[in-house]
């Protein structure tokens, strides 16, 4: 019995290192960020960049704006060799100036298409900003605007996902057992400061995430980075 259980428990660390092998860590930047930087991280195994390309600009009328640093955060990390690039919607909510969820998408699809941007995902970034003070309608408007959103993208043919996380979705939705669409990829935090897909806390109808975002604002390479793990 002893013998077996060693080996079975051999047998489970090398399937989740074989798991880990083939899991891909990613950064993700809304700062201007050098191709240096991006290069230093390359260098350190990161090998997808996932870079803000919308933010809520929630003192414009109408609110919601292509982030001033997106199309340089973009040029910098292809010619810091990447070749695998998400791009993260900081959306404008909460406030009767903010664009419709429909003209917030078009803005940014515009932009990708004028500029023959290659982009794998797009991420709606589902989270409260205190010093804004978006999502502050109430759970059922809240709800509503997350299902505009969701059809807006999906007019689109785009692959997109969500990302949030158990406590964030709650506050947003009233119910972390609310069901936007549980088909969609899910980019979640935890910041656990571990590189694995493990902790996770279900909410949304998600049986599991695809990414996990496990540590943030991390100064390194000279600039600031949020870590990710993904499948």
């Amino acid at each position: 019995m002893k013998l077996l259980f060693t080996a079975m428990s051999t047998f489970i660390v090398v399937i989740s290192m074989i798991n880990q092998a083939f899991s891909t860590l990613q950064v993700d930047v809304s700062a201007l960020t050098s191709e240096a930087a991006f290069k230093c991280t390359k260098n350190l195994g990161y090998s997808r960049a996932v870079i803000r390309g919308y933010f809520e600009a929630y003192g414009n009328n109408p609110g919601g704006a292509i982030d001033p640093n997106f199309l340089k955060n973009y040029q910098n990390a292809k010619q810091a060799g990447y070749t695998d690039i998400d791009v993260y919607m900081f959306p404008c909510t909460g406030r009767s100036t903010c664009k419709t969820a429909q003209q917030q998408v078009n803005d940014l699809v515009n932009l990708i298409n004028t500029n023959k941007i290659i982009v794998r995902t797009v991420w709606l970034d589902v989270e409260v900003d205190n010093n804004s003070g978006n999502w502050k309608l109430g759970a059922a408007k809240n709800q509503q605007i997350l299902k505009e959103f969701l059809d807006a993208w999906k007019s689109t043919g785009w692959k997109f996902g969500i990302y949030s996380s158990q406590s964030q979705w709650e506050a947003i939705t009233g119910d972390k057992n609310w069901v936007l669409d549980s088909s969609l990829p899910l980019w979640y935090a935890i910041y656990d400061k571990d590189p694995k897909l493990n902790n996770y806390r279900p909410f949304g109808g998600w049986a599991q995430g695809t990414c996990k975002q496990y540590d943030g604002d991390q100064k390194f390479c000279e600039a600031s980075f949020d870590k990710s793990i993904c499948k």
